[in-house]
């Protein structure tokens, strides 16, 4: 059995272990040492860093052993026992240091594979957090930044890292009372998360922006709070379309409105124009009459003077609204507006 063997054996009690059977060699898996005065750690490593090593302590009495473990010995022989009482112990605890090798290794095997796997999952959201066309930022308790991703940058105008360098809560919102608020409505719910709630981000430049944000605490295994992460939605796009749909909105009721006045016109127009000419022609038979008086013939020249203005207004009033559809012929059939005066 192969065995390390310290300097701190005595020579008689060295050449003893090796009659023993015992092989001293360098690279050997149980560490021997002369307990008192020697302290050591009750598992050591192998130069490689991978082999637990069992310190194994030798003393003169019963006395010596509690000091011996104090020292950090595994096991303290007393004495010299037989050959084969001496293998079986180092032997068991070479078994023992073998064991709890393999669990060393298997543990950190699969620490090595968490650790991959959480740098994966670390990459995976950092990926998906960039990929977010919505800004998003997280906070910790005293509000330094600690996320922020490309849609912040591009919304904001800030850099990442200046951001979680630089950067606190109060300094992202138009309003540092927007903050508290944030956290007031989130802590006042039972999931410790808030929607839709509508506030304002400060860009670099200056600029008020307004978005819809969507905000949740972060627990760590404890239930202490750690963070809290907010989405944001830019709202300029949709205040800009609705803006330009009330305007639409607007331009369309004044279209249908100048609409309706040109169609009022057109069918005032229809009928004011029928009895016009009905006048226009009857005084015109008057003026016919060979027994008028003069005076009256100059009157009735006069009408139609003035009626002859109307009817110009008229045809005007009906050219303004010519080829729309106007009023209803008595059998309720749509009628032109625009009648030939020539």
């Amino acid at each position: 059995m192969k065995v390390r063997l310290d300097p701190s054996l005595p020579a008689d009690l060295r050449a003893w272990l090796l009659a023993c059977g015992l092989d001293e060699d360098p690279e050997g898996e149980v560490l021997l040492l002369w307990g008192v005065g020697h302290p050591q750690p009750a598992l050591e490593l192998s130069p490689e860093g991978d082999d637990p090593l069992p310190v194994i302590a030798f003393a003169a009495s019963v006395g010596e052993v509690d000091e011996a473990i104090q020292a950090g010995a595994v096991d303290v022989i007393v004495g010299r026992p037989s050959p084969e009482e001496l293998r079986t112990r180092l032997t068991a605890h070479r078994r023992i240091a073998r064991l709890w090798r393999r669990r060393m290794q298997a543990q950190q095997r699969r620490a090595r594979r968490a650790m991959a796997e959480l740098a994966s999952t670390q990459d995976l959201l950092g990926r998906l957090i960039d990929a977010t066309p919505n800004p998003v930022m997280a906070v910790d308790v005293r509000g330094r930044v600690l996320v922020f991703n490309r849609a912040a940058e591009t919304a904001l105008g800030y850099d990442a890292e200046y951001a979680r360098n630089h950067m606190h809560v109060t300094d992202i919102y138009a309003d540092a009372q927007d903050a508290r608020r944030v956290l007031t409505e989130m802590r006042a719910t039972q999931t410790g998360m808030v929607t839709a709630l509508a506030v304002r981000l400060r860009a670099r430049w200056g600029e008020q922006i307004p978005v819809e944000l969507s905000a949740a605490e972060v627990h760590d295994a404890e239930g202490g709070l750690i963070a809290t992460v907010g989405v944001f939605q830019d709202l300029r796009e949709q205040m800009a379309l609705r803006n330009r749909l009330e305007a639409t909105t607007e331009q369309l009721i004044a279209a249908e409105q100048r609409a309706a006045a040109i169609e009022l016109a057109g069918e005032t127009a229809y009928e004011i124009n029928q009895p016009l000419t009905a006048l226009m022609g009857t005084l015109e038979l008057l003026e016919m009459d060979p027994d008028l008086p003069d005076r009256a013939r100059g009157r009735l020249g006069r009408a139609q003077a003035h009626l002859a203005r109307i009817r110009d207004a008229v045809r005007n009033l009906a050219q303004t609204s010519r080829g729309r559809v106007t009023g209803r012929d008595r059998d309720g059939r749509m009628a032109e507006l625009t009648r030939d005066q020539d």
